[in-house]
């Protein structure tokens, strides 16, 4: 088989098909050597004699469409056509034939064939049936990417070996069959999105919208045509019926983030959403009714937000139904390694690089930071390391910023006493050398220029011991 078909290049040996590959089965050179004319400008073409031939170079994988040529072939076309398909149920086959017989169109087209065209056809006929094919195939795998890519943002950065993110984990999979409200609270950056994502996801409306809109980042001048939607002409500027946040996601989920900067006016509309599943849209007085399911966010604690009387108590305890606190980063430090792995490995890949890994003593130094933007600053920091790194190289301690080691501010230091201070500011001290030197001690008293034994004996009488892993 190998050499008895014409190729532009070795279909076997493609990384990434910049164009699609036809395939030309016709016993007729003249007719093959015809189609290839037409077709070669705009696609990779593979020309064999016969349908036995076509087979081992749809093995390969790489190609995207068949055509048949129905009047030259030794096994008759219809047969060409089921063998093909049974190789592979997804590939493309316009079938092309000069008898125009309408029971054979109407056989091949049940028998899996794409399109079925008569002789004569002209050049853009054919071009523009193989198009309207390979539009499809484009449209097939945008979806798999997005499907992929909500995947990865749902479940990928969500690893943990913490037993309290663990327990996040085990309220996700107990509320996402359920259509109650959930109310999900931490700092910026722990992943409120990605929790909420992943709730939507699981449970029976994952087929339908996912809707996020994040209530600080709108003015609120704004925010009520953006959340339930305007009719035309009820502002200035409103040219134009708007279709909202909540009646777009109906059947689905609406994600409101940082809920706590709603205006008052909006907390009440929204309560109503809440207790009826209806509002009307800005202008309008004819309620619209939706079934949609609310996953609110904050980073703020907005039990102490409703004591000063800036948020609802009674909305507050709607979307408190189900309670889930994600723990900053600094307390779950047992995550930070499985996570800058993670992310080291998504961002080299995303990238187009080589980067073998992070070493330990890289590591030790993330679990001693802070980490105050929490997941998020960490994962950007790694995209960052692999953006500046070389091909192919490891991600050292010296490849860390300065700030990594820096002491984080102590708030309540001025509050110490001397002593206190001045042990914490040792402490701290020695924790950053010890970090940078990977934690070895000869070399970390080498450059606080002082002797290995003094070393040891503020280690202990500090309480600093070398993290685990």
């Amino acid at each position: 088989m190998r050499g008895s078909y014409r190729k532009e290049r070795d279909i076997g040996t493609v990384e990434a098909m910049r164009r699609p590959v036809i395939l030309i089965i016709d016993s007729d050179e003249s007719e093959r050597v015809s189609l290839d004319a037409v077709l070669r400008d705009l696609y990779e073409t593979v020309l064999v004699n016969e349908a036995h031939e076509a087979l081992e170079a749809i093995k390969t994988g790489s190609v995207d469409l068949v055509l048949i040529d129905m009047d030259h072939q030794v096994v008759n076309g219809i047969e060409a056509l089921e063998l093909i398909k049974k190789a592979d149920s997804d590939i493309g086959v316009v079938m092309l034939s000069s008898t125009g017989s309408a029971e054979q169109a109407v056989s091949a087209l049940k028998k899996g064939a794409y399109d079925y065209i008569t002789k004569p056809f002209n050049g853009g006929d054919l071009v523009s049936a193989i198009k309207r094919f390979t539009d499809t195939l484009n449209l097939r795998s945008e979806v798999r990417y997005l499907k992929e890519e909500l995947s990865t943002r749902t479940n990928g950065e969500m690893l943990s070996v913490s037993p309290r993110m663990r327990r996040v984990f085990e309220v996700i999979g107990m509320v996402s069959s359920t259509p109650t409200n959930v109310l999900i609270t931490g700092e910026s950056g722990t992943g409120k999105e990605l929790v909420a994502r992943a709730i939507h996801s699981f449970g029976e409306r994952k087929g339908k919208p996912f809707v996020a809109f994040n209530c600080g980042a709108v003015p609120s001048e704004l925010m009520e045509s953006e959340l339930f939607g305007h009719e035309r002409g009820a502002f200035t500027g409103a040219h134009a019926r708007k279709i909202g946040k909540f009646e777009y996601a109906d059947g689905g989920t609406v994600f409101l983030d940082e809920v706590s900067t709603l205006p008052m006016h909006l907390q009440i509309k929204l309560l109503r959403v809440l207790q009826e599943k209806s509002f009307e849209r800005v202008g309008a007085n004819v309620p619209i009714k939706v079934d949609i399911r609310v996953i609110a966010a904050s980073n703020v604690d907005l039990e102490k937000e409703v004591r000063k009387g800036a948020f609802r108590d009674d909305l507050y305890y709607r979307l408190k139904v189900v309670p889930i606190e994600l723990p900053p980063l600094r307390e779950r430090q047992e995550d930070i390694a499985l996570l800058a792995r993670h992310f080291l490995d998504k961002h080299s890949k995303k990238c187009g690089k080589r980067v073998i890994g992070i070493s330990e003593g890289a590591i030790k130094a993330l679990i001693g930071y802070k980490w105050p933007g929490n997941v998020r600053e960490l994962e950007n920091l790694m995209e960052r390391l692999v953006v500046l790194s070389r091909d192919g190289v490891e991600i050292g301690i010296d490849d860390l910023p300065s700030g990594i080691f820096e002491a984080v501010p102590d708030e309540t230091m001025e509050e110490r006493d001397f002593k206190e201070a001045l042990r914490m500011f040792e402490r701290r001290y020695i924790i950053g050398v010890l970090t940078r030197t990977n934690w070895n001690r000869g070399e970390a008293a080498r450059i606080m220029k002082i002797h290995r034994n003094t070393l040891f004996m503020k280690m202990k009488e500090l309480k600093i011991r070398e993290p685990r892993g």
